[in-house]
């Protein structure tokens, strides 16, 4: 269920690797974590939007998300998609705790020289999916195999090196973003202002707006109304609560808003998401 978005909610498994295939559509507000994150598109299409620049993906394309970025995810209609979480500490074991690199690797960023790389870690992750799928035995270990065959390749073609002051720490300021984004999922049911949340962190009102913008790339309020619709959406499908009821429940209280926010992260009604709901 979605709700938290921080990465005590990735549930990494205990050998530092988590491999999913979605089938779902699901929509995530800006968050980030403590693992590289890759998202390979099989069907449909998705929107990943990394540290405020959007990137727009369609069938057969990946993208990166290092630990640390924020992002935004938004599948919410129909999609199959291949999603790995590889946990920084199993990166940093892998390395001798020299973790001295960042991964940046999407088709907006690709260069010539560059697309033999990719389109080879594009045939590694096409591999999961019948491994995932049929699960023959020993499936488990082929699927880390292939795994970490990609993370060789991405550290090999797709990395960076950066200084220790400049690897994917958590800044001062990011986690001060952190503790603000915390703030609005405990408090999303009420009608939190501007004002009120920047004098819960000691900061004028102006100067909060223009870091939250930033560091996550939309307007604090966009933000919370975003984080809104997804305990909104969760709850259609999950309860056969009204409407309005599930609204008041998560402090949405312009209705017209909420629809047209609604329909453009989701696709369709809040009724005709709770039907699909049911029949599947």
């Amino acid at each position: 269920m979605q709700g938290q978005y921080f990465e005590q909610n990735y549930k990494i498994h205990e050998d530092g690797i988590l491999v999913e295939y979605l089938t779902t559509g699901e929509y995530l507000p800006a968050h980030w974590h403590n693992s590289v994150e890759i998202d390979f598109i099989l069907n449909g299409n998705a929107s990943v939007i990394l540290e405020g620049t959007e990137h727009k993906l369609v069938p057969g394309e990946f993208i990166v998300v290092d630990t640390n970025q924020i992002h935004e995810s938004r599948c919410a209609q129909s999609y199959m998609m291949v999603v790995i979480h590889i946990d920084d500490d199993l990166i940093q074991s892998l390395m001798d705790n020299k973790r001295s690199f960042r991964i940046i690797c999407s088709r907006a960023d690709l260069t010539h020289d560059l697309v033999p790389a990719y389109l080879g870690i594009c045939d590694c992750l096409k591999k999961l999916v019948p491994l995932y799928v049929q699960q023959p035995k020993g499936y488990q270990i082929a699927i880390r195999s292939i795994v970490f065959d990609i993370l060789y390749r991405l550290i090999a073609d797709f990395s960076i090196p950066m200084y220790k002051e400049d690897l994917p720490e958590p800044s001062r300021g990011q986690l001060r973003i952190k503790e603000i984004m915390s703030y609005i999922e405990d408090h999303h049911g009420e009608q939190i202002s501007l004002d009120q949340i920047a004098g819960e962190f000691g900061l004028s009102s102006s100067y909060f707006s223009r870091m939250f913008r930033q560091s996550i790339g939309i307007p604090f309020t966009q933000h919370v109304n975003n984080v809104r619709l997804t305990h909104i959406y969760h709850d259609l499908c999950a309860s056969d609560d009204p409407v309005m009821a599930i609204l008041d429940r998560h402090g949405f209280t312009n209705y017209k808003l909420f629809s047209k926010m609604f329909k453009e992260v989701y696709g369709d009604t809040p009724r005709e998401i709770r039907r699909r709901a049911k029949v599947d």
